[in-house]
């Protein structure tokens, strides 16, 4: 008689495989000593100069490991920008690694700890020789009102200049040098410190294009422009850009309130390019070659200040 077979009858094997499969997935999981010994073998040969990234980006047991160590994320492999380092250290893990990166990179050491493997890459392609974010305190910052008065904004607060104090410079340090309990005591009274948070030109972190990224916070006015003026070598200058999607679309009205900001670049008093920003989502980019050194002067004004944050990345490079 021909034996019959019931769905039931299948229950075991799939029950095994899917075991088997189990096994073979936590096998690929790195654990968090894998991680901690990988960052080990970076620290014993980081070189100054070098960079250290996880893959993938959302490996977050992965950080637990890097305190310390020169980290940033890698959020989009195929598109990373590693200009601003001579050497990368990538821990990666299942399957993730190098091999997701674009560029002119070439791998120099390949080793395993576990599930963790850690690849050490030679940056190829172009190399930033200057960066305002990493340099913004060497900055000079200032707005230009529409009735031509200009306002210094010359306060650094450790992050960023300020324009407008509520308290005298000395009272305002030693209102942020407080520790985070005294801080905390005074929050709604005042929250920080006699400074006005959106006046200011600082080192920030934002979500541009669905992706985190390090940026100058630069909130263009109305009626006039917002200077900042950095020393910076010559070469070829990247000015990358974007409006938060915080302002573009991650809200419930029914369009953005944002308006287009105009940027201009100068070298001194030579103009290199002005460029209109339009207000949509992403994170963009606009190159300009600066043959010669001296003071970058990047600008920036609006039809209307409501929404305008806007985020910059502002680089100068050149070949290696």
């Amino acid at each position: 008689m021909r034996r019959l077979v019931t769905p039931w009858m299948l229950v075991p094997a799939l029950l095994v495989a899917a075991a088997v499969a189990l096994a073979v997935q936590q096998r690929r999981v790195p654990a968090r000593a894998d991680w901690q010994a990988a960052a080990q073998a970076v620290k014993a040969d980081l070189r100054p100069g070098d960079g250290v990234t996880v893959l993938p980006e959302w490996a977050g047991e992965a950080r637990l490991a890097l305190h310390g160590l020169p980290a940033f994320l890698t959020p989009e492999p195929a598109q990373a920008d590693w200009a601003a380092y001579d050497r990368v250290w990538v821990l990666g893990g299942w399957g993730h690694g190098v091999a997701d990166v674009g560029g002119e990179h070439k791998v120099l050491e390949q080793k395993t700890f576990g599930a963790a493997t850690l690849e050490l890459v030679q940056v190829g392609g172009e190399k930033v020789l200057g960066d305002l974010r990493a340099e913004l305190d060497r900055a000079r910052v200032e707005r230009q009102h529409g009735q031509g008065r200009i306002e210094r904004c010359d306060f650094w607060d450790g992050r960023g200049w300020h324009c407008r104090l509520r308290k005298s410079p000395d009272a305002t340090r030693a209102c942020l040098a407080q520790d985070t309990r005294a801080r905390h005591a005074q929050r709604k009274r005042d929250p920080h410190c006699g400074l006005d948070p959106w006046l200011n030109v600082s080192r920030d972190f934002r979500v541009i294009g669905d992706q985190p990224r390090d940026c100058v916070w630069l909130h263009p006015i109305q009626g006039g422009e917002v200077r900042v003026a950095w020393p910076a070598p010559a070469g070829e200058v990247v000015l990358r850009y974007g409006f938060t999607d915080q302002v573009i679309d991650a809200h419930d009205r029914a369009d953005t309130r944002t308006r287009p900001a105009t940027l201009t670049l100068k070298r001194g008093e030579a103009v290199l390019g002005t460029h209109t920003v339009e207000p949509q989502r992403g994170w963009h980019e606009w190159r300009v070659a600066s043959p010669q050194a001296g003071d970058l002067v990047l600008s920036a004004s609006t039809p209307s200040q409501i929404d305008a944050h806007l985020c910059v990345a502002l680089s100068v490079r050149g070949p290696r």
